[in-house]
């Protein structure tokens, strides 16, 4: 069953990857200046929330979902973590401002490489 959001996959995809990136910088920026906190976990949540959704729109199987999104949220966390150091490293931006860019970059990098996989997959059947 394809799920749909909007006419076409693609519509969809724009939606939902760059809403989730949206939610991703808004969700990084609230826990790391209320918190003080990490807030790697939940937005490996939100990750694969996205990651499932974009699976759904291109009606991708659900097993080979769960291993993508798997290392995605593995690239995920070691993207972000490796970003957030270089951001701070040679831009003169503090380590909150850092969080959130990065999670906005691999967020997008992660949603759109998906979409590429499962669209792919989904036209050779």
């Amino acid at each position: 069953m394809n799920m749909k959001i909007f006419s076409t996959p693609l519509k969809s995809a724009h939606v939902v990857v760059h809403g989730f990136a949206l939610a991703h910088a808004i969700t990084a920026m609230s826990i790391i200046s209320i918190y003080h906190t990490d807030p790697g976990i939940i937005l490996s949540i939100l990750t694969i929330t996205m990651l499932i959704i974009l699976a759904r729109i291109n009606d991708y199987p659900l097993d080979v979902t769960m291993a993508l999104t798997l290392i995605c949220c593995l690239a995920g966390f070691f993207l972000g973590t490796i970003g957030a150091e270089i951001i701070v490293k040679f831009f003169p931006v503090s380590a909150m401002t850092a969080q959130v860019i990065t999670t906005v970059l691999v967020t997008e990098m992660l949603g759109w490489i998906t979409y590429i996989i499962v669209r792919r997959a989904n036209r050779k059947e």
